[in-house]
């Protein structure tokens, strides 16, 4: 069965807590530390307050992957805050399943959801020892904006 991409459902959040519980347990990907749980997966990724679209790639082996595109809080008080009309993405494949185009996929859909919301750009800000993550980033055309000591941040201007 190939990789079918479809709007993730709460049906998913357990596959979607398995993989991304993987991805920490890994380490240098991800800002996340802490496990999920499938409340954790509904409450950050489906669909919050913010959320604009959350994506899941599956095949016969289960999640294969998934993204989500939020937008920015508007009450963000921290470091970096961007403007409102812009959107943060959130992606996460299994690393069993790396270059087999499912980041690829995932974002044709998010870019095509966050066309139509009207998000002005999609802040991607990566771990620098993410090398993957930077590249993939990178090939979907998102360009360097801002950079720390711990981050790069990439921007991509959808439509």
């Amino acid at each position: 069965m190939p990789i079918e991409i479809r709007t993730a459902s709460t049906q998913d959040t357990d596959n979607m807590a398995l993989l991304i519980n993987r991805i920490i347990s890994i380490g240098g990907t991800t800002g996340y530390r802490e496990p999920f749980d499938a409340q954790k997966i509904r409450s950050e990724f489906l669909p919050p307050n913010l959320g604009i679209c959350c994506h899941v790639a599956v095949d016969e082996q289960g999640c294969r992957g998934f993204q989500a595109l939020l937008w920015c809080d508007p009450e963000w008080e921290g470091d970096h805050k961007l403007p409102a009309d812009w959107a943060v993405i959130a992606t996460y494949v299994d690393p069993d399943a790396h270059g087999q185009g499912i980041g690829r996929k995932l974002f044709a859909r998010t870019a095509a959801a966050a066309t139509h919301a009207g998000v002005r750009f999609i802040d991607a800000t990566i771990r620098r020892e993410n090398s993957g993550g930077l590249a993939y980033y990178g090939s979907m055309g998102f360009a360097e904006y801002r950079s720390t000591d711990e981050a790069v941040s990439k921007r991509f201007a959808p439509g």
